[in-house]
C-alpha cells in the first residue's frame, strides 16, 4: 500500500461510475469513492422515504464499477438489474439488496462493507456523511428549489444556481475526511454540476477538508450543458463554479475536444442542451483529447430517469488520469 497512489472520487451517478470503471483497471492505485447522501429521486428516493436510510443509488453504482468480477459477471449484472413489473417496478436489485443489508446489519456502513466483500471490489465506497440530507438550491431570482431530484429536473431557461445548502445539519464523516486528507489525487466529475459534482460540498466540513488536502485536483468537464443547471456554461464557467464551491481551482482539467454526430446533437438540442464550449487556454494543465463514446441508451421499462446518449470513455479517462499521477 505504501507504493500505491491514493485516488479519491467525489460525485455520483453515471459520470463517477465511468471514472471508477476505468481507474479500477490501473495498477498501483488505491481507490476511494465518496458518494452523496443527498439523492432523493427514483428508486433510491422511494427506499429512502420508506426506510430512512442513506440513499443507496450512488453507492450501488460505485460498488458495481469497482467490482473485480468483470462486466460479464452474473452478480454484477444482478446488481444492475431493474424490475419492470408489479409493486417493485422501477426498483433496482442492487438498491433493494443494500437496503435489506442495512436493515439486517443495522448500519449503512456495514451494508456497504458486506456488499463490497460479495462483489470483491477494488477499493472503498464511503458515504460523505453518516446521515441523509436534503439538497437546497438558491437561484439568482431568489427562488429556492428543494430536493436533489427537483433541482436535477431539466428546466430550460431556469434562473442560475447561486448557492447550495442542506435542510438538515449534516457533517462530513471522519472516514470521508481522512480519505480526502490522505489522497494523492482527487477526481471531480463528470456529472451534473450542482446535483452530482458539487452537491457533496453542501455538507458541512467538506469544503474546509478539501481546501486542506495536499492532493492534486482533476476536474473532468461535462460533454454537454444541462438544461436548468448549466445553460450556456462554457468550460471556463464550469471551472469557476468548481472554485466557488470547493475553494480550489483544479490543478488539471480533462476536456473532450472532438465533434459529435449530428443525430446526437439533434437529440440533445431537443432538451436545450449543447456541447460545452472550449474557451480554456492552450496550457499544460488542460488535457484535451477524444474522450467521449456514443452510447445507444435503451429505455428500460420502469426506469423514469433520463439517460445520456453520450458518455465519457472509462478507458480513455483512466489513461488520461494515469498521466497525472
Amino acid at each position: 500500500m505504501e507504493n500505491k497512489k491514493n485516488i479519491v472520487t467525489i460525485g455520483g451517478g453515471t459520470g463517477t461510475f465511468v471514472v471508477l470503471s476505468g481507474l479500477q483497471r490501473l495498477p498501483n492505485v488505491a481507490l476511494t469513492a465518496l458518494v452523496s447522501v443527498l439523492d432523493d429521486g427514483g428508486s433510491t428516493g422511494r427506499l429512502r422515504d420508506a426506510y430512512g436510510f442513506l440513499p443507496v443509488g450512488d453507492a450501488r453504482q460505485a460498488l458495481i464499477a469497482l467490482a473485480k468480477n468483470g462486466s460479464a459477471s452474473v452478480i454484477r449484472k444482478l446488481f444492475e438489474y431493474r424490475f419492470s413489473k408489479g409493486d417493485i417496478a422501477g426498483h433496482n436489485f442492487g438498491n433493494l439488496f443494500l437496503t435489506a443489508l442495512t436493515d439486517i446489519l443495522g448500519s449503512d456502513a456495514a451494508a456497504i462493507e458486506a456488499a463490497s466483500q460479495i462483489l470483491r471490489v477494488k477499493g472503498s465506497v464511503l458515504p460523505i456523511s453518516t446521515e441523509p440530507a436534503t439538497l437546497v438550491a438558491t437561484l439568482e431570482s431568489g427562488e429556492t428549489v428543494i430536493g436533489e431530484h427537483v433541482i436535477d429536473t431539466r428546466t430550460a431557461g431556469r434562473s442560475p444556481v447561486v448557492a447550495l445548502k442542506t435542510t438538515e445539519p449534516v457533517s462530513i464523516s471522519s472516514e470521508a475526511q481522512q480519505a480526502i486528507l490522505g489522497a494523492d489525487l482527487i477526481v471531480l466529475g463528470p456529472g451534473d454540476l450542482y446535483t452530482s459534482t458539487l452537491a457533496e460540498f453542501a455538507v458541512s466540513g467538506v469544503t474546509d477538508t478539501f481546501k486542506n488536502s495536499k492532493a492534486r485536483i482533476v476536474y473532468v468537464v461535462n460533454l454537454f450543458t444541462k438544461a436548468g443547471q448549466t445553460d450556456t456554461f462554457s468550460a471556463a464557467r464550469h471551472i469557476a463554479e468548481i472554485l466557488k464551491y470547493t475553494g480550489r481551482k483544479p490543478d488539471a482539467v480533462i476536456l473532450h475536444s472532438g465533434l459529435f454526430p449530428q443525430e446526437v446533437l439533434d437529440h440533445y438540442a431537443v432538451e436545450h442542451e449543447f456541447p460545452v464550449t472550449d474557451d480554456l487556454p492552450h496550457e499544460s494543465w488542460v488535457v484535451r483529447g477524444l474522450f467521449a463514446d456514443v452510447v445507444l441508451a435503451q429505455k428500460v421499462e420502469g426506469d423514469n430517469v433520463p439517460r445520456s446518449l453520450v458518455r465519457h470513455s472509462s478507458e480513455k479517462l483512466a489513461a488520461a488520469i494515469a498521466t497525472l499521477l
